[in-house]
């Protein structure tokens, strides 16, 4: 489901909530009825402050959680430039400038494991992703056709334990969530791929009918996707490539994409955010 800018909505509304969830997280839940009715799991909306105009243009934000009947949606964001330290301080009842929901979603169909691989905030288009998947909530237009996975796994790759955001939640959610510190806060230190490797000798690589689905730092989704190819488990990537207007028209997201016997520039905002990994030119 593919949402280009003449099918997205521009509103400025309220923050509802603001709170932090782990060290230079926030959790920003905004009244949004409309979006909420339209939306679906690894689509995107872009923000910015109307108060000011430094930075003029909005951020790229993935779809974290909502609430159709209460009309709110909820975006998590790392704390780390102009905009998102600006957000950072606003309170409840400050306005925010949306457009969206943006971008292509990810593919729905039937499997037996879906596994979501994760690094630093890459988890936030993963929550409502495995509620739809494990029959826990339906997104979109109704009657929207959705796949269900019998399980679902998070494998969640991060600096240390104090960066780890929303696992109750996913746990919740009825997920089987794996974590990996970089420095050893939890469990011995090792990286994300190792806990994917784990989870695919499992559920028996190849044969297990599972799919990869992946978000994070471009190094660490090129390995999975390497991962991925070397045992023939489907996997797609959800591209965080920084956006200007979000709506394909400056070109400052693209992405190499392969084409027959060659490749070519693909805008991540209306072609992506999420793509096959096999597709994607890694180098």
């Amino acid at each position: 489901m593919a949402c280009f800018a003449d099918q997205a909505s521009s509103v400025v509304t309220e923050i509802i909530e603001n709170v932090p969830i782990a060290r230079d997280t926030m959790r920003l839940r905004l009244h949004l009825p409309e979006m909420a009715s339209m939306v679906v799991p690894g689509q995107f909306f872009m923000l910015r402050n109307p108060a000011g105009n430094d930075p003029l243009i909005g951020r790229a934000f993935a779809l974290y959680d909502l609430d159709v009947d209460q009309g709110w949606i909820d975006i998590v964001y790392l704390v780390k430039g102009k905009l998102t330290t600006s957000l950072a301080s606003l309170v409840r009842g400050a306005p925010v400038a949306v457009w969206g929901p943006l971008g292509n979603g990810f593919e729905s169909s039937q499997i037996n494991h879906a596994i979501m691989v994760a690094g630093g905030i890459g988890q936030t288009p993963f929550l409502t992703l495995a509620k739809e998947m494990l029959g826990q909530q339906s997104f979109g237009v109704p009657g929207r056709l959705t796949g269900r996975a019998d399980r679902a796994t998070l494998c969640y790759g991060v600096r240390t334990r104090e960066c780890l955001a929303g696992v109750e939640q996913f746990r919740e959610a009825g997920v089987d969530v794996r974590i990996a510190t970089e420095d050893g806060s939890i469990g011995p230190p090792r990286r994300v791929t190792e806990l994917l490797a784990e989870v695919l000798a499992e559920v028996g690589g190849e044969n297990s009918q599972a799919r990869v689905l992946c978000c994070g730092p471009e190094p660490m989704m090129a390995a999975v996707a390497q991962l991925t190819l070397d045992k023939r488990v489907e996997c797609f990537v959800s591209l965080e490539t920084p956006m200007a207007c979000g709506i394909g028209i400056c070109f400052t997201c693209v992405a190499k994409v392969g084409t027959p016997g060659d490749w070519d520039y693909k805008r991540t905002c209306v072609e992506g955010p999420v793509f096959n990994a096999r597709d994607i030119v890694w180098s």
